[in-house]
């Protein structure tokens, strides 16, 4: 078929939070890259987890509602949950798609009418229709999170025929052997895995998974670009993400003490010393829908500022898209992040960022780009230690804005490389 003849490639983004700004950032470069891939007429639907409300806050995407996110309804999902067998609610779901999806393979779909609901119809249409079928990039797939609905959305993928991928992520270890059976079928058939960082590559190989299907590569953001900007002028200025950690502290409160302790000495060692102006701006904000708000965190370090200190400390409230996060931090002498994609964003607008790794994440990538002096673990998180780097930082402003500068073209090349990898469909 001809260039001029071909039909628009049909594709399908899955398992994606959207509300989470960061995530909305991964769309946005992934849209990018398979705008360049497979054309500009590329037709893609993402499935997101509250898709009302996404289509909302981003019209520039075409979203619908996961098939595994919503509770179930009805007499017998009911009597399941009472009995202790809810889970068997979702498992009953993933059976009935299964076989409504078997009739679009028979060229019957219509008959899936009888037994589903119309949106869900033509939700399981979209997938038996689908070119591709693409699990978003980010951080989901490890076992802090809840993991079945994930799982069956690809075996629903596998079932239909489709091809699935795995966009550029982290993801594991995976401990439980329920969940290593099901990532070692799954993996096994996915056409390619695109991964951010090493360790998760360890944690796909350990599997069993042959290497050839493996792609490192960076997150799908970095392909975001805003217009050059002056370095900013007067007095220092810095944002920091911060964020809950309740999914990650485990039994212990101690490295939330610490952490939030490490926050406020940053601040007003900042204050003191600098006399820094501190706004604390993240990723995920704004949102009455999404499930936290990280001016929470920060409101609540700010009540505890000693009064010579807040006057110079701000929170901002208001919801930006993606590359309005860029151009506000373009407005920062120094971003300290928490938040992934406030580390990453703030490396866009070329700032910066003294990363706070909650996650292992954060430390690969910092790793990669040679600025492990710019980063701090709440592992072994302290007040003297935080307060250390950030004089660090502040010493050699000029220095780390020259880095940012270098790692900004590569880091952007390497998160587009992934779309030679992606397959011919």
């Amino acid at each position: 078929m001809s260039e001029s003849t071909r039909r628009p490639r049909r594709i399908l983004i899955t398992n994606i939070v959207s509300l989470n700004t960061g995530d909305a950032a991964i769309l946005w470069g992934m849209l990018e890259i398979l705008r360049q891939r497979y054309g500009s007429d590329v037709h893609v639907v993402v499935f997101d987890k509250s898709s009302e409300a996404a289509g909302k806050y981003y019209p520039w995407a075409t979203f619908r509602q996961s098939l595994f996110t919503d509770k179930s309804s009805g007499w017998l999902s009911g009597k399941l949950e009472s009995w202790g067998y809810g889970h068997w609610n979702q498992r009953l779901r993933y059976w009935l798609l299964k076989f409504s999806a078997l009739f679009f393979r028979l060229n019957v779909g219509g008959l899936a009418r009888l037994f589903l609901k119309a949106d869900v119809f033509e939700s399981v249409r979209e997938y038996a229709h689908a070119d591709l079928v693409i699990s978003t990039g980010g951080t989901y797939l490890t076992e802090n999170y809840g993991l079945w609905s994930a799982i069956y959305d690809y075996r629903l993928t596998l079932a239909v025929g489709t091809p699935l991928v795995f966009f550029t992520q982290t993801l594991g270890p995976f401990r439980q052997p329920r969940y290593r059976r099901a990532f070692r079928d799954i993996f096994q058939r996915a056409e390619g895995i695109f991964l951010r960082d090493q360790r998760s590559r360890n944690h796909v190989v350990e599997l069993g998974i042959g290497p050839e299907k493996i792609t490192l590569g960076k997150d799908a953001a970095f392909v975001m670009s805003a217009k050059k900007a002056a370095q900013p002028t007067g007095p220092l200025k810095i944002a920091i993400s911060v964020r809950t950690l309740k999914f990650f502290l485990g039994r212990s409160d101690k490295l939330g003490e610490n952490y939030v302790a490490s926050i406020t000495a940053m601040v007003i060692l900042a204050v003191r010393k600098y006399d820094a102006d501190v706004t604390f701006l993240s990723t995920c904000q704004g949102i009455p829908e999404y499930w936290t708000d990280d001016t929470r965190q920060a409101d609540e370090i700010v009540d505890t500022l000693p009064a010579d200190v807040s006057g110079k400390v701000s929170v901002d409230r208001l919801f930006r898209q993606p590359l309005e996060i860029v151009e506000t931090y373009q407005q920062f002498h120094l971003v300290i992040a928490t938040r992934m994609h406030a580390a990453i964003l703030g490396l866009v607008a070329g700032t910066p960022v003294l990363g706070i790794a909650y996650e292992f994440k954060l430390e690969e990538l910092f790793h990669q780009l040679s600025m492990d002096e710019a980063r701090l673990s709440i592992n072994n998180m302290n007040v003297d230690g935080a307060e250390t780097c950030l004089e660090h930082m502040i010493a050699n402003l000029d220095d780390w804005r020259r880095r940012v500068a270098l790692v900004q073209e590569q880091c952007s090349q390497q998160a587009g490389a992934v779309k030679d990898r992606l397959p011919d469909v």
